[in-house]
């Protein structure tokens, strides 16, 4: 849970708008490049679950969901994004992303719902993480938030299309953004920034 409500309801816009995003690509009909349909939409979900749980996880209700069920929802989709990962022989980097960054999912579903259920003592009880001190659970959010704020520039370069990072099978001759990996940047440098103002 964050504290500053300015903070709040900045990341709250730009989670809900990363969901709706998704939303609407689950719902559209799927590109003819998009093979299996099946995948793309599966990820496309779960990339929506991830935006509605992040807005949960910064205002206090979230302490309401079961630390467990963020924990379950979470390794199965960093499963999902790890299989692509191993399987490819290249371009390894956006799944690889995606995995690493529903696993950092897990780990603050493990954290945050413990945090805000703990009777506001004001430190980091850490649920399911035994005794760990408050200051290894504030260096984990520093390394995992950095992380995410700096993989948010190069999925905002890639958007941009700057040096050559977008993906080629996007039509850059229509749209000369690729609104996809601006949304990942979004995304990214918001789960970053929570973590930090968490740390």
């Amino acid at each position: 849970m964050i504290d500053i409500d300015p903070l709040r309801w900045l990341l709250t816009v730009a989670f809900g708008g990363a969901a709706v995003f998704h939303l609407l690509r689950c719902l559209r009909p799927p590109a003819a490049w998009l093979s299996p349909v099946a995948e793309h939409r599966l990820s496309e979900m779960l990339h929506l679950v991830m935006g509605l749980s992040m807005i949960a996880m910064i205002w206090p209700w979230g302490a309401t969901v079961p630390a467990a069920a963020w924990i379950v929802v979470f390794m199965m989709s960093t499963g999902w994004f790890v299989v692509p990962a191993v399987r490819t022989s290249r371009r390894r980097a956006v799944p690889v992303f995606f995995a690493t960054a529903t696993g950092t999912m897990v780990w603050m579903g493990a954290s945050i719902p413990g945090h805000a259920s703990a009777g506001g003592h004001g430190g980091m009880d850490m649920a399911g993480m035994g005794h760990a001190p408050v200051g290894c659970a504030g260096w984990v959010n520093a390394l995992l938030g950095g992380y995410l704020v700096l993989a948010a520039f190069w999925w905002v370069a890639r958007g941009m299309r700057i040096g050559g990072l977008s993906a080629a099978t996007t039509d850059a001759v229509a749209c000369p953004l690729d609104w996809s990996a601006l949304c990942h940047g979004v995304m990214s440098a918001g789960m970053g920034i929570a973590l930090l103002a968490m740390a």
